[in-house]
Protein backbone atom coordinates (compact mmCIF):
# COMPACT_ATOMS: atom_id res chain seq x y z
CA UNK A 1 0.00 0.00 0.00
CA UNK A 2 2.87 2.93 0.90
CA UNK A 3 4.14 1.22 -2.67
CA UNK A 4 1.06 2.81 -3.69
CA UNK A 5 1.43 6.23 -2.59
CA UNK A 6 4.82 6.37 -4.15
CA UNK A 7 3.05 5.26 -7.06
CA UNK A 8 0.54 7.91 -7.30
CA UNK A 9 3.13 10.76 -5.55
CA UNK A 10 5.64 10.06 -8.44
CA UNK A 11 2.90 11.17 -10.86
CA UNK A 12 2.77 14.49 -9.07
CA UNK A 13 6.24 15.28 -9.06
CA UNK A 14 6.59 16.06 -12.87
CA UNK A 15 3.32 18.20 -13.20
CA UNK A 16 4.81 20.11 -10.25
CA UNK A 17 7.77 21.06 -12.57
CA UNK A 18 5.38 21.79 -15.61
CA UNK A 19 3.19 23.86 -13.77
CA UNK A 20 6.26 26.30 -12.78
CA UNK A 21 7.22 26.51 -16.47
CA UNK A 22 3.54 26.56 -17.67
CA UNK A 23 3.26 29.77 -15.11
CA UNK A 24 6.36 31.76 -16.00
CA UNK A 25 5.09 31.38 -19.69
CA UNK A 26 1.76 32.63 -18.90
CA UNK A 27 3.28 35.79 -16.49
CA UNK A 28 5.42 36.85 -19.73
CA UNK A 29 2.05 36.92 -22.38
CA UNK A 30 3.08 40.06 -22.92
CA UNK A 31 6.93 40.57 -22.02
CA UNK A 32 8.57 42.40 -25.22
CA UNK A 33 10.79 39.71 -27.07
CA UNK A 34 10.00 36.32 -24.53
CA UNK A 35 10.47 32.97 -25.78
CA UNK A 36 8.50 30.15 -24.41
CA UNK A 37 9.65 27.53 -22.39
CA UNK A 38 9.06 23.73 -22.74
CA UNK A 39 9.70 20.84 -19.99
CA UNK A 40 10.09 17.19 -21.14
CA UNK A 41 10.88 14.30 -19.32
CA UNK A 42 13.17 11.80 -20.22
CA UNK A 43 12.55 9.03 -17.90
CA UNK A 44 9.30 7.74 -16.34
CA UNK A 45 9.38 8.89 -12.42
CA UNK A 46 8.76 5.80 -10.42
CA UNK A 47 8.29 4.19 -6.68
CA UNK A 48 12.12 3.71 -6.75
CA UNK A 49 12.68 6.82 -8.03
CA UNK A 50 10.59 8.88 -5.35
CA UNK A 51 12.27 6.80 -2.34
CA UNK A 52 16.38 7.59 -3.98
CA UNK A 53 16.14 10.51 -1.23
CA UNK A 54 16.79 8.34 1.87
CA UNK A 55 14.06 8.33 4.83
CA UNK A 56 11.23 8.46 2.56
CA UNK A 57 11.88 11.64 1.20
CA UNK A 58 11.71 12.65 -2.69
CA UNK A 59 15.48 13.09 -4.67
CA UNK A 60 15.41 16.04 -6.71
CA UNK A 61 15.22 15.79 -10.32
CA UNK A 62 18.32 16.48 -12.18
CA UNK A 63 19.51 16.70 -15.92
CA UNK A 64 18.97 12.87 -16.33
CA UNK A 65 15.09 12.70 -15.64
CA UNK A 66 13.78 15.86 -17.69
CA UNK A 67 15.23 18.03 -20.53
CA UNK A 68 14.29 22.37 -19.93
CA UNK A 69 14.16 23.47 -23.91
CA UNK A 70 13.57 27.03 -25.22
CA UNK A 71 11.39 27.91 -28.11
CA UNK A 72 13.31 30.64 -29.98
CA UNK A 73 10.23 30.54 -32.91
CA UNK A 74 9.73 34.21 -34.01
CA UNK A 75 7.27 36.38 -32.49
CA UNK A 76 4.08 38.11 -34.01
CA UNK A 77 5.53 42.35 -34.62
CA UNK A 78 3.45 45.32 -32.87
CA UNK A 79 3.90 48.53 -34.62
CA UNK A 80 4.84 51.45 -31.90
CA UNK A 81 5.98 54.16 -34.14
CA UNK A 82 8.76 54.64 -31.59
CA UNK A 83 12.25 55.39 -34.00
CA UNK A 84 13.98 53.93 -31.38
CA UNK A 85 12.19 50.66 -30.83
CA UNK A 86 13.48 47.30 -33.69
CA UNK A 87 12.46 43.94 -34.23
CA UNK A 88 14.69 42.01 -35.70
CA UNK A 89 12.92 40.26 -39.15
CA UNK A 90 14.51 36.78 -39.04
CA UNK A 91 17.42 35.25 -36.95
CA UNK A 92 19.74 36.74 -34.64
CA UNK A 93 20.07 38.32 -31.39
CA UNK A 94 20.65 42.21 -30.16
CA UNK A 95 23.62 42.52 -28.20
CA UNK A 96 23.59 43.94 -24.62
CA UNK A 97 25.88 45.19 -22.02
CA UNK A 98 24.60 43.55 -18.78
CA UNK A 99 26.97 43.64 -15.93
CA UNK A 100 30.09 43.65 -17.57
CA UNK A 101 28.77 40.75 -19.70
CA UNK A 102 27.54 40.43 -23.32
CA UNK A 103 24.17 39.17 -22.89
CA UNK A 104 21.91 38.53 -26.56
CA UNK A 105 17.97 39.64 -26.29
CA UNK A 106 15.17 40.04 -29.17
CA UNK A 107 14.21 42.74 -26.87
CA UNK A 108 14.34 46.33 -29.11
CA UNK A 109 12.92 48.60 -26.86
CA UNK A 110 15.71 51.17 -26.25
CA UNK A 111 16.14 54.76 -25.35
CA UNK A 112 19.07 57.40 -24.93
CA UNK A 113 20.44 57.53 -21.70
CA UNK A 114 21.95 60.85 -20.23
CA UNK A 115 24.94 60.25 -21.01
CA UNK A 116 23.61 60.24 -24.72
CA UNK A 117 23.90 56.59 -25.64
CA UNK A 118 21.53 53.85 -26.74
CA UNK A 119 20.17 51.69 -24.28
CA UNK A 120 17.54 49.61 -22.98
CA UNK A 121 14.87 49.47 -20.72
CA UNK A 122 17.03 48.63 -17.68
CA UNK A 123 20.05 51.20 -18.49
CA UNK A 124 21.87 48.67 -20.15
CA UNK A 125 24.04 49.88 -23.14
CA UNK A 126 22.97 48.70 -26.33
CA UNK A 127 26.39 47.49 -28.24
CA UNK A 128 27.43 48.22 -31.93
CA UNK A 129 29.90 46.22 -34.10
CA UNK A 130 32.62 49.14 -32.86
CA UNK A 131 31.21 49.56 -29.17
CA UNK A 132 28.45 51.64 -27.18
CA UNK A 133 26.48 53.75 -29.87
CA UNK A 134 25.66 57.50 -29.41
CA UNK A 135 23.13 58.96 -30.25
CA UNK A 136 23.41 63.20 -30.68
CA UNK A 137 20.76 64.47 -32.36
CA UNK A 138 17.57 64.31 -32.50
CA UNK A 139 16.20 62.92 -36.19
CA UNK A 140 17.03 58.82 -35.99
CA UNK A 141 16.53 56.59 -38.32
CA UNK A 142 17.47 52.60 -38.02
CA UNK A 143 18.33 51.43 -41.91
CA UNK A 144 17.48 47.08 -42.19
CA UNK A 145 21.16 46.32 -41.74
CA UNK A 146 21.14 48.35 -38.01
CA UNK A 147 23.07 51.24 -39.18
CA UNK A 148 21.97 53.94 -36.98
CA UNK A 149 21.72 57.35 -38.75
CA UNK A 150 21.38 60.41 -36.55
CA UNK A 151 20.99 63.53 -38.07
CA UNK A 152 22.02 62.30 -41.42
CA UNK A 153 24.98 60.77 -39.71
CA UNK A 154 26.22 57.39 -39.19
CA UNK A 155 26.79 57.00 -35.58
CA UNK A 156 27.11 53.11 -35.98
CA UNK A 157 25.86 49.74 -36.53
CA UNK A 158 23.45 47.83 -33.66
CA UNK A 159 25.06 44.72 -33.41
CA UNK A 160 23.64 41.35 -34.17
CA UNK A 161 24.63 38.00 -33.40
CA UNK A 162 23.65 34.45 -34.57
CA UNK A 163 25.20 31.33 -33.11
CA UNK A 164 24.80 27.78 -34.17
CA UNK A 165 21.49 25.82 -34.67
CA UNK A 166 19.82 24.42 -32.57
CA UNK A 167 20.40 27.28 -30.30
CA UNK A 168 22.25 26.26 -27.36
CA UNK A 169 21.65 29.48 -25.06
CA UNK A 170 21.53 29.78 -21.27
CA UNK A 171 18.72 32.30 -19.95
CA UNK A 172 20.75 35.32 -18.18
CA UNK A 173 17.54 37.08 -16.48
CA UNK A 174 15.02 39.79 -17.98
CA UNK A 175 14.95 37.80 -21.63
CA UNK A 176 18.76 37.36 -21.69
CA UNK A 177 20.52 34.83 -22.95
CA UNK A 178 24.20 33.82 -22.74
CA UNK A 179 26.21 31.46 -24.82
CA UNK A 180 27.95 28.19 -23.96
CA UNK A 181 31.36 28.76 -22.92
CA UNK A 182 33.45 28.93 -25.80
CA UNK A 183 30.42 28.67 -28.31
CA UNK A 184 30.96 31.98 -30.31
CA UNK A 185 28.62 33.85 -32.25
CA UNK A 186 29.02 35.26 -36.07
CA UNK A 187 26.41 37.71 -37.84
CA UNK A 188 23.28 35.80 -38.96
CA UNK A 189 22.83 34.78 -43.46
CA UNK A 190 19.82 36.79 -43.06
CA UNK A 191 17.81 39.04 -41.14
CA UNK A 192 16.28 42.59 -41.27
CA UNK A 193 16.19 45.28 -38.72
CA UNK A 194 12.26 46.81 -38.73
CA UNK A 195 12.28 50.27 -36.96
CA UNK A 196 9.43 51.48 -34.64
CA UNK A 197 8.32 48.21 -34.48
CA UNK A 198 8.81 45.48 -31.41
CA UNK A 199 8.60 41.46 -31.27
CA UNK A 200 5.94 39.85 -29.12
CA UNK A 201 6.06 37.07 -26.87
CA UNK A 202 5.56 33.65 -28.54
CA UNK A 203 3.57 32.52 -26.00
CA UNK A 204 0.18 30.91 -26.85
CA UNK A 205 -1.80 31.55 -24.03
CA UNK A 206 -4.48 29.56 -24.77
CA UNK A 207 -2.24 26.42 -25.15
CA UNK A 208 -0.46 27.86 -22.24
CA UNK A 209 -3.98 27.73 -20.12
CA UNK A 210 -5.43 24.78 -21.67
CA UNK A 211 -1.96 22.75 -20.20
CA UNK A 212 -2.39 23.79 -16.85
CA UNK A 213 -5.91 22.97 -16.55
CA UNK A 214 -4.83 19.41 -17.49
CA UNK A 215 -2.01 19.62 -15.42
CA UNK A 216 -3.78 20.57 -12.30
CA UNK A 217 -6.68 17.56 -12.75
CA UNK A 218 -4.07 15.34 -13.47
CA UNK A 219 -2.42 16.69 -9.79
CA UNK A 220 -5.40 16.42 -8.05
CA UNK A 221 -6.23 12.63 -9.35
CA UNK A 222 -3.36 12.10 -7.84
CA UNK A 223 -3.74 13.47 -4.56
CA UNK A 224 -7.17 12.15 -4.53
CA UNK A 225 -5.07 8.49 -4.98
CA UNK A 226 -3.02 9.75 -1.97
CA UNK A 227 -5.38 10.17 0.02
CA UNK A 228 -7.45 7.17 -0.30
CA UNK A 229 -4.79 5.19 0.04
CA UNK A 230 -3.48 7.03 3.00
CA UNK A 231 -7.71 6.36 4.62
CA UNK A 232 -7.08 2.63 3.96
CA UNK A 233 -3.91 2.27 5.37
CA UNK A 234 -5.19 4.72 8.45
CA UNK A 235 -8.31 2.10 8.29
CA UNK A 236 -6.20 -1.08 8.21
CA UNK A 237 -3.32 0.24 11.42
CA UNK A 238 -6.49 0.66 13.60
CA UNK A 239 -8.52 -1.90 12.67
CA UNK A 240 -6.19 -4.73 12.01
CA UNK A 241 -4.76 -5.52 15.72
CA UNK A 242 -8.28 -5.57 17.08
Amino acid sequence: MIKGIYHAAAGMLPRMNQQETVGNNLANVNTTGFKADKRFFRTALNSSLLQGGGFGQPMQLNEDQFSLTTDFEQGAFSETRNPLDIAIDGDGFIAIETDETISYTRNGSFAISGEGELVNNRGYRVMGEEGPIKVIGKDVTIRPTGELIVDGKISGTIKVVDFEKPYVLKRNGYGYFVPQEGQEGSAPEKFEVKQGFLEDSNVDPISEMLQMIELNRNYESCQKAIQTQDDSLKLAVNELPK
